[in-house]
């Protein structure tokens, strides 16, 4: 038997043994209120917390492994930019699921 008639077969049996089984009428009209709803801000928020720990971590090598300079602000911005940019874009991708 080859894949084919395998799932024919398997196709006939569950409509044989299943076919009388319906959904009762409140099913469908829960399910799209469940699925419409707004998302929780939860995931955004856990998203958000993961992307700033990745951030924080890139930074913390890239600051341990960087030749000694002179203190000065090229340093300091760099880490702002960066930790801006990754806000900004945080920011546009949950404006863009609202």
């Amino acid at each position: 038997m080859d894949e084919q008639q395998a799932l024919e077969y398997l196709d006939r049996e569950l409509d044989a043994a299943l076919g009388g089984i319906a959904a009762p009428p409140s099913l469908a009209p829960a399910v799209l209120r469940r699925t419409v709803a707004r998302p929780e801000r939860l995931p955004e928020i856990l998203d958000a917390v993961g992307w700033l720990a990745v951030v924080t971590a890139a930074l913390a090598v890239w600051v341990y492994f960087a030749p000694p300079v002179e203190p000065n602000f090229t340093m300091l911005a760099v880490a702002v930019g960066t930790v801006v940019a990754a806000a900004f874009g945080f920011a546009l991708r949950c404006l863009r699921e609202t």
